[in-house]
């Protein structure tokens, strides 16, 4: 008996592919003390307050959460200084990158997008017959180039999304020149920011998005508790834009779509600043540390302001990547982003940085 009939659409979805976890890979003889720097998780963990938090949850998992996430949006509005109205949440960005192809697209309306960037952006247009324009990052140091971004913008394009800092590259966009891109845009199109690691950013010129929220310009500024806050496993995540924009996607947002343990965390979590502080050191140190290794060895990683770096290793990195796996270090190659002697490697702790750096150096000589 056949299936049902395929959507078309389905057949150019690339499913996205996750870095290997560390329970698998500990599976194999002789690896037990496995560091995991392909997924740009927080090597400290997440807040103590947090994991409180949880604790204190435990006893109510047989409730259904608050379907509106009230206390997180609330916190979240307070935070930010916008109502709570302009916030949604979801499960993990994923989720609202979804929702937000949902409710904007349909068949053969058009994204921008830059080249290499986070896959869920196609993933999301693909799933709803749309169509991801890519234009490619500037030169070996990966800059945006926001005119050519608006250069690729037609009549049929709904939505642009920008990356920063950029996954997989780690650069970011200025405020002056957002400012100027969205002011060339035509009506009608929806500019999603997404600033999963703007948490780590160094530079006063970096954009937050909020001043174009609350001037209820079209623009969604997504944000995540799975990176600097620790709370990958928990999966949420959350957006901020005008009230109209936010009313759409809860029009088609499922109930209870976040669960119970993974709100009270996030809220414990963005109290907890000294982590928070502690966090953005480590990686800032490790920053330094991996682009000093990698000098050494005479490679350039491209500057970064996240909390990974992507670097040029001259020679087929899913080799090396096989090879740094043998050896008990996940790093992500950099194929899976179209740039084969790439890798793409998460700031550890000093001492998993070291251990990196050591066996690379030893596998790049022989």
């Amino acid at each position: 008996m056949n299936g049902p009939r395929r959507r078309t659409c389905l057949e150019l979805i690339k499913p996205y592919e996750p870095g290997k976890p560390s329970e698998e890979v500990e599976c194999e003889p002789g690896l037990t003390d496995v560091v995991m720097l392909a997924s740009n998780e927080n090597p400290l963990g997440p807040s103590p307050a947090a994991l409180e938090a949880i604790k204190e949850q435990l006893g109510r998992i047989h409730c259904y959460p608050d379907g509106n996430c009230s206390r997180l949006r609330a916190n979240l509005a307070e935070k930010y200084k916008l109502d709570p109205e302009n916030v949604i949440i979801g499960n993990g960005t994923d989720e609202l990158l979804t929702l937000i192809a949902l409710a904007y697209i349909n068949p053969g309306d058009e994204a921008v997008m830059v080249q290499p960037t986070f896959s869920e952006y196609e993933f999301a247009m693909r799933l709803m017959g749309g169509i991801p324009r890519p234009v490619r990052l500037a030169g070996d140091e990966f800059r945006y180039d926001l005119d050519a971004l608006a250069a690729a913008v037609n009549e049929r394009t709904r939505l642009v999304f920008i990356c920063s800092p950029n996954n997989p590259t780690g650069t970011i966009v200025q405020r002056e020149d957002l400012d100027k891109f969205l002011a060339s845009l035509p009506s009608g199109i929806l500019v999603v920011l997404d600033l999963a690691y703007a948490e780590y950013v160094a530079s006063s010129s970096h954009p937050d998005g909020l001043e174009y929220i609350k001037n209820g310009r079209p623009i969604l500024v997504l944000r995540t508790f799975s990176k600097i806050y620790g709370l990958a496993g928990l999966r949420i995540g959350y957006a901020m834009a005008p009230a109209a924009v936010i009313a759409d996607l809860n029009r088609i947002r499922e109930p209870y779509n976040v669960n119970s343990l993974a709100q009270a965390a996030a809220i414990a979590a963005l109290k907890d600043r000294e982590h928070l502080a502690r966090s953005r050191a480590l990686v800032e140190k490790g920053r330094r540390q991996l682009a000093a290794g990698l000098a050494r060895m005479g490679l350039k990683a491209v500057p970064t302001e996240a909390n990974f770096c992507f670097v040029d290793l001259k020679t087929d990195s899913k080799r090396i990547c096989k090879a740094l796996l043998r050896r008990g270090l996940i790093v992500r190659s950099g194929d899976v982003f179209g740039y084969p002697t790439y890798i793409r490697v998460t700031c550890g702790t000093e001492e998993q940085n070291n251990r990196f750096l050591n066996a690379l150096e030893e596998l790049l000589a022989q």
